[in-house]
């Protein structure tokens, strides 16, 4: 996995359209989509017996599939499949083919943490594809852009097919009104904030204004940012019922936790945080080391009573959950080192894990916002909690000495129900720190790779 900054959707040649609207016709040109070094539209041409860099398309559709989707291919998260059909949706606004009009369009799919747009190309194809289709696109890599770049990219080229459109005296399309809009509510901060935030839900713009304006007035309860992560982990018909009855439960809960040595830790995570690597999960584990250090617990299997010590609060507090809830999330009290701890899931595994991701939120995250969630979303901030608590509870690279392996596959059951006892951690984090480390061969599919966070398997 690599993190690139050089995104761009070129028009190498125009060229004569044939039987289509005007706007699609004089707009057929050899279309090259680059990332770096790689191509994602070299393609094998079967019919010619050539490979060339270039898809013979035309960019008008490409163009108004990407305005069309600019709001959620900036800030939706990847999501799976449900029964409801969410994915489906999810796929047509973030999976390139999609964009239709006839063409072979390259096996693109793009997905945002909002640290980055993750970019995954796959080109494999099944015998019947083969069958179907004259060209053959030959790259599959995974890489991931800055938004920046993103924006940079496809701004240069949208405008690049207004402006042959203007030439040809084609100034009324459905391209030109899409674009002035996107344009105008980039630059109103509160158009965009309302857009991310339908973006977040997996809402195209204006599909549910209702919705919006009743989510909007949650950010004074919960926040701003707060409202937007549990927007990314929640269906539309469904969020405002969630927030009801976490705001509910949040009411019966009277203890507070104290962090100890806040003031001093975030300083020093402010600090750090300037020079080092901050993708998600690689900032979340060295953070982790960080909070160990400050809290004097060495590099050993923590247990659920020296986290109370240090929290100032009984154990049994830690040991409280509210199954009702539909996530963990904490809120900030009047001390600025003092949090409500609610938490939502029955095994001991899962509490612990959701507390310190909690803790790590509340340590690294700069916010004013009064709740801080922590969901099953793929968001950049739900990333760096999951690696904050996998490596607190359980240090990688003490791990690493304590069972160096490599182990094969048939040891696996073993070697990870002995560390889930020992960490008192799930098997799967257990799995996943050992693969990650190279203990043991990568077992994840592309699948989980595209799930969860590009450069290590998900926790």
């Amino acid at each position: 996995m690599t993190t690139g900054q050089q995104f761009r959707i070129d028009v190498e040649e125009w060229l004569a359209g044939g039987a289509a609207p005007r706007e699609v016709r004089d707009t057929t040109a050899e279309i090259v989509i680059s990332v770096n070094s790689r191509l994602i539209t070299e393609v094998e041409d079967r019919e010619a017996k050539t490979i060339r860099k270039s898809v013979r398309a035309s960019a008008y559709p490409l163009a108004l599939w990407l305005v069309s989707n600019w709001w959620r291919l900036r800030w939706e998260p990847y999501k799976e499949s449900g029964p409801n059909g969410s994915g489906l949706d999810w796929g047509l606004s973030h999976s390139l083919p999609a964009t239709g009009g006839g063409y072979v369009w390259p096996p693109l799919m793009l997905a945002s943490d909002g640290q980055n747009i993750l970019l995954r190309c796959d080109a494999e194809e099944t015998s019947e594809d083969a069958s179907l289709t004259p060209i053959r696109y030959l790259n599959s890599f995974d890489t991931a852009i800055k938004p920046d770049a993103f924006e940079t990219a496809i701004s240069s080229f949208v405008e690049h097919v207004l402006a042959r459109l203007d030439s040809l005296g084609c100034r009324q399309t459905l391209l030109h009104e899409l674009w002035s809009t996107v344009y105008k509510e980039r630059k109103d901060r509160a158009q965009g904030s309302r857009r991310k935030l339908e973006a977040l839900l997996g809402l195209d713009p204006d599909d549910n204004s209702d919705l919006i304006n009743k989510l909007l007035n949650w950010q004074t309860t919960v926040g701003e940012q707060a409202l937007e992560e549990i927007a990314a982990a929640s269906e539309s018909r469904q969020i405002q019922a969630e927030l009801d009855k976490a705001k509910t439960i949040a009411s019966t809960v009277r203890t507070f936790v104290d962090i100890p040595g806040f003031e001093t830790i975030k300083t020093d995570i402010r600090q750090q945080a300037v020079a080092v690597d901050t993708v998600p999960w690689k900032f979340g584990q060295r953070i982790a080391y960080r909070v160990r250090d400050a809290w004097e617990m060495g590099t050993g299997p923590v247990h659920t009573k020296d986290i109370a010590d240090r929290l100032q609060v009984s154990e049994e507090n830690l040991e409280r959950y509210h199954v009702e809830a539909p996530f963990a999330f904490g809120i900030k009290g009047r001390q600025e080192d003092k949090l409500k701890i609610i938490l939502n899931r029955a095994h001991e595994h899962s509490r612990r894990f959701d507390l310190m991701r909690l803790i790590g939120d509340f340590l690294v995250v700069e916010t004013n916002d009064h709740w801080r969630p922590a969901t099953r979303s793929l968001t950049a901030r739900q990333k760096f909690q999951r690696a904050f608590a996998a490596e607190f509870l359980c240090p990688s690279l003490d791990l690493a000495k304590r069972y160096p392996g490599p182990y094969n596959v048939d040891q696996l059951d073993e070697i990870t129900t002995k560390i889930s006892q020992d960490y008192n951690v799930s098997a799967r984090l257990a799995l996943n720190h050992l693969a990650n480390r190279g203990s043991i061969p990568h077992l994840r599919t592309t699948t989980e790779d595209w799930r969860g966070g590009w450069s290590a398997i998900p926790y």
